[in-house]
Formats: C-alpha cells, sequence, structure tokens
C-alpha cells in the first residue's frame, strides 16, 4: 500500500548568512515565517505572511521593516509533492525588494530596487 503524497508543510532556506523557515501551519494553528539575515531578524504568523500563487510558485511575503523605506522579503517556493516523514532538496528564489520613499513622495525612476539570492531548501512532510 502506498502512501498518498501531499504538500511540505516545512520549508528551511538559507544562503550564506540568511536563514529563513517557514511552515505552513504551527501548533496555534495559523502560518509562521522567521527571517534572519542582512535585515535583522523577525518572526511573522498568520496574515502577517502574503501568499500568493504564480507561475512562478508560490509567493510567499513579508514586511521587514517600513521606515524609512518599505523593505519586503519574498520567498518563490516550488510545487513539491511528499509522502509523510520524507524530506526533498530543492532551490528557491528569495527577492528582498526595497520600495524607494521620500517625505517629498515617489522619486523619479523606479520605484522598486530587488536583492535576488539563491536559497537551498529542504521541504518536509510533518505530521503535528
Amino acid at each position: 500500500m502506498t502512501q498518498e503524497e501531499q504538500g511540505p508543510n516545512l520549508f528551511q532556506l538559507s544562503c550564506g548568512d540568511t536563514q529563513i523557515t517557514y511552515s505552513t501551519s504551527s501548533f496555534a494553528g495559523p502560518p509562521h515565517f522567521s527571517y534572519s539575515g542582512p535585515k535583522g531578524e523577525d518572526s511573522f504568523s498568520g496574515e502577517e505572511i502574503q501568499s500568493l500563487g504564480s507561475a512562478l510558485g508560490t509567493e510567499h511575503t513579508v514586511m521587514l521593516e517600513a521606515v524609512p523605506d518599505l523593505h519586503t522579503v519574498t520567498v518563490v517556493l516550488p510545487d513539491i509533492r511528499l509522502s509523510s516523514g520524507e524530506e526533498q532538496s530543492f532551490h528557491a528564489l528569495g527577492i528582498l525588494t526595497t520600495n524607494e520613499t521620500t517625505i517629498a513622495g515617489p522619486p523619479a525612476g523606479a520605484a522598486q530596487t530587488y536583492e535576488v539570492i539563491t536559497l537551498d531548501g529542504v521541504a518536509k512532510l510533518v505530521e503535528f
């Protein structure tokens, strides 16, 4: 008898000094996202995490800083299928976006700048 495959519920990602952990649910219930890297350390849960399906995969975004410029980090995760207890190594995109702001309003030129990193990841299907 084969186990039914499903999507992973725990993602651990890293690149240099950047560490990201994302779980689609937690013991408390809502999803959890933790970031440690050049923009500091922070944890997010529930509605603080924006998730959007796209042609690239599923994009998960959190706001790291709001002052003086808006900094967000987005992790693009591929679709992965696993059986319970399995894990899968993969590569993913991490995008640190800076929305340039000034007191006088948006500056001339591009309103966003991007820093793209390739993250090494492990996806797991963990039973709670």
